[in-house]
């Protein structure tokens, strides 16, 4: 899977015999016969082409340059906790290892006895709202955020991978496993309005959690994602960052089915504009292109004297309520 941003990290393992164990432990002093673990990390992504095309400038922009600025050390982190899992297909117990990755390459050793096993690799468990959970079977396995009506952003990337492993006695081997971005970035980005006070963004209707051992997506919960406002450098730009997890890939046809805005949408892109009058405009964009693991998306409009918002892409639906009030829909305030 080779996209311009797809943030591929490139696991290598190598596996050599030296004494066998009876269980994988770090201690391989009561080892008989075990193998020695290389994991070697490589992150290969170009956020600032995708970003280049997506906001179709060049690379000289100043909303380029605060985009790139922002999210670099998020997708493309320079230490980062890997979590490890082997679990044998005979149904035995499984093993966990936690290590931390240093830059791009970092080699470590674990001891792990000769059989044949499910690997899942996770990487994104340092941000505080994304835990794994149920990691008794590569079956089982997720990582997943707090089901919560909303949710921060995602302040660290998430890669996930399998491999299927042999490892026999005696044998020198040697693995390559592949990690795939988790998430998506989202960055809606307009020029301020001094007719507004205040202006909050969220992305709804994307996944809630991930299972790395067959890539499915789950939707257990109707969270709504809180955007990062960025100050584009230089101009009177702000630019709504969030990072989450990926969208459905076709309409789910429940996203507000009455309003005919809201055909064929996927997910959606709420704006709740505050006015001096103390009322609130909110527009709902509904986004009909899918937002996959790995995408950087752009999202360009205009917040109107009346809080409304606009946006020149004739694929996106728009559904605007003026001085709205809020319901039991969900509860934006942190």
């Amino acid at each position: 899977m080779i996209r311009y941003f797809k943030a591929l990290t490139t696991a290598l393992l190598f596996l050599f015999a030296l004494q066998s164990c009876t269980f994988i432990d770090d201690d391989r002093s009561d080892c008989e016969i075990s193998f020695s673990l290389n994991y070697q990390l490589r992150v290969v992504s170009n956020i600032n082409l995708q970003l280049s095309e997506q906001l179709q400038v060049s690379t000289g922009s100043q909303t380029l340059a605060t985009l790139n600025s922002y999210l670099n050390p998020i997708l493309q982190p320079t230490a980062s906790a890997v979590h490890l899992s082997f679990f044998p297909t005979d149904g035995s117990d499984p093993v966990h290892y936690d290590r931390e990755t240093a830059g791009l390459r970092t080699a470590f050793s674990l001891a792990i006895p000769a059989a044949n096993y499910r690997h899942i690799a996770i990487i994104g468990q340092e941000d505080p709202s994304i835990f794994i959970k149920d990691n008794t079977s590569a079956e089982t396995t997720r990582l997943t955020q707090f089901l919560n009506d909303t949710v921060d952003s995602h302040n660290h990337a998430a890669f996930a991978g399998t491999l299927d492993m042999n490892v026999t006695n005696n044998t020198n081997q040697s693995w390559e496993i592949n990690l795939y971005p988790a998430d998506a970035s989202v960055a809606v980005v307009m020029k301020k309005n001094p007719n507004v006070v205040r202006t909050r963004v969220f992305l709804a209707d994307l996944a809630t959690s991930f299972t790395p051992n067959d890539s499915t997506w789950h939707w257990e919960h109707n969270s709504l994602v809180r955007t990062d406002a960025v100050d584009v450098t230089g101009t009177d730009s702000v630019a709504y960052c969030g990072i989450a997890f990926p969208s459905r890939m076709e309409t789910p046809g429940t996203i507000d089915p009455e309003n005919p805005a809201a055909k064929g949408a996927i997910w959606r892109v709420i704006i709740q504009s505050d006015l001096p009058n103390g009322t609130t405009t909110r527009t709902v964009l509904y986004m009909q292109k899918a937002l996959q693991a790995g995408d950087i998306r752009v999202i360009r409009i205009k917040v109107n004297d009346d809080g409304s918002v606009s946006t020149p892409d004739s694929n996106v639906g728009a559904s605007v309520t003026l001085d709205w009030k809020k319901g039991g829909e969900y509860n934006p305030e942190i």
